[in-house]
């Protein structure tokens, strides 16, 4: 539960080693009167001053610094490498993300966090299928049809919805430490221009709702970032839509570790049916009367479904898991931080994923009755008063901000009564961060969303 920017210094002045380490004055002064008497005050000296000097060179050990995991160690096989792509071994960790970087015959690309793995994976499975599918005499044959369509001067080719890579905070850091209040583009509404279904007439014409129905029917998301799968989908929906090719995704089969669902977001059948009969406008409408009527402000609702964060993909999904807390009260100033606060695909990942958390425990063993804030950060209040932390999280270190947001936890829970706290983690944590949370009666959950990892 850190970013990479709340570590202390490796370079920190270091404190007096007896101030800091009251043990450790406790033992020295015990020992030197035990000794006292008994030995050649020279020899006592000698070896007090060797004393303290290990004790001066012993490193500050009140925090960690986040490990850079390997790859080998952490993925299942298949996710690891595959007859498409290969991670490479060193894994970063920050952000609340692991940071992955893969490599295949389409192109280098970047995941943030787990659930970015396993969505990029899945996605070189569908760009080697749509790949096979483009060299068949039957969508060659399409492709000269669709050229003398009447419809070629409507086609628009989706531009490249990939944002630059920055060093920006992402996912849960930003939650965590309200850097939202100085992103001032977060939220920005998309010109036409921008939008990632093209242009309106592509929409009416029916090219927009071609491509939607060929990705779902892949398991694989109409609205991705990933330029080199957009462009295989509309060159088969172009096909398909003016050509007349006849795409059946049951024909080329998605093999591999990534399986038959939107792996990135969960998508019920509900949410895919959404996503393949409705346009982009009409979700907008959707999903933004389902925010207001959860509590959200207006302007919120506004900023959720019209941002460059919330896909209508995450949009959507965010929607159906907020909606599946029945009865569970406080859901709009989630929503209102989520608004606020996300401005890339990462912060929309975290949202969809913490609400799914949520419903999850919801659903289960832990009805929920309402949703508490820590500055922008949702904390779950169970029926019984326990306070469960759904955190979306790839691996969590105990770091001077996780230990200041336990303590905020802990707070929370005494003015609510001095109930239990549970943490539901979806991924690892370390050792020490296991025994911290042990010594104050904290349970932790690990990999309640494992997604790649072995």
């Amino acid at each position: 539960m850190t970013t990479g920017t709340s570590m202390p210094s490796r370079t920190r002045r270091r404190k007096n080693p007896l101030r800091s380490n009251p043990s450790a004055h406790l033992l020295v002064v015990t020992w030197f009167h035990q000794m006292a008497g008994t030995r050649p005050r020279l020899i006592l000296v000698l070896t007090l001053g060797a004393a303290l000097s290990a004790i001066a060179q012993t490193p500050d050990s009140s925090f960690e610094e986040l490990p850079e995991l390997r790859a080998s160690e952490i993925l299942k096989p298949d996710m690891l490498k595959g007859p498409y792509h290969s991670v490479h071994e060193p894994v970063p960790t920050s952000s609340g993300m692991n940071h992955f970087v893969i490599d295949s015959e389409f192109g280098l690309f970047e995941a943030d966090g787990n659930e970015m793995l396993f969505r990029r994976v899945k996605e070189l499975y569908a760009i080697a299928q749509l790949k096979d599918v483009s060299r068949t005499d039957q969508f060659t044959n399409a492709l000269v049809t669709a050229a003398k369509s009447p419809l070629v001067a409507a086609k628009n080719i989706v531009k490249d919805p990939v944002k630059a890579i920055s060093n920006v905070p992402k996912g849960i850091s930003k939650f965590l430490g309200k850097a939202g209040n100085t992103i001032k583009n977060a939220g920005k509404k998309k010109t036409e221009g921008n939008d990632a279904e093209g242009s309106k007439t592509e929409q009416a014409l029916g090219f927009s709702k071609a491509k939607r129905q060929i990705a779902v029917s892949m398991g694989v998301d109409p609205y991705t970032t990933n330029a080199v799968l957009a462009k295989e989908l509309e060159e088969i929906a172009w096909a398909s839509w003016a050509g007349g090719f006849a795409f059946r995704a049951v024909t080329f089969p998605i093999s591999g570790p990534a399986g038959a669902a939107l792996t990135a977001t969960s998508l019920t059948s509900s949410a895919e049916k959404l996503l393949t009969e409705k346009s982009p406008a009409e979700l907008i409408a959707i999903n933004r009367k389902a925010l207001i009527a959860m509590g959200a402000s207006a302007a919120s609702a506004d900023r959720i479904v019209s941002n460059d964060a919330f896909s209508p993909t995450h949009a959507t999904a965010f929607v159906l898991n907020l909606q599946s807390l029945d009865k569970v009260t406080d859901r709009g100033p989630f929503i209102d931080a989520a608004a606020n606060t996300s401005s890339n695909e990462a912060d929309a990942v975290f949202c969809v994923q913490t609400a799914r958390l949520m419903s999850e425990l919801h659903k289960g063993n832990s009805p929920l009755s309402r949703i508490a804030l820590i500055g922008d950060f949702p904390i779950c209040v169970a029926k019984d008063g326990t306070i469960i932390v759904a955190l979306q999280w790839d691996y969590a270190a105990w770091t001077a901000a996780a230990a200041s947001f336990i303590a905020e936890v802990e707070q929370l829970a005494n003015e609510s009564g001095k109930h239990g706290v549970v943490i539901a983690l979806s991924g690892d944590a370390s050792a020490r961060l296991k025994q911290e949370l042990a010594n104050r009666q904290i349970a932790l959950h690990e990999r309640v969303n494992p997604g790649p990892l072995k």
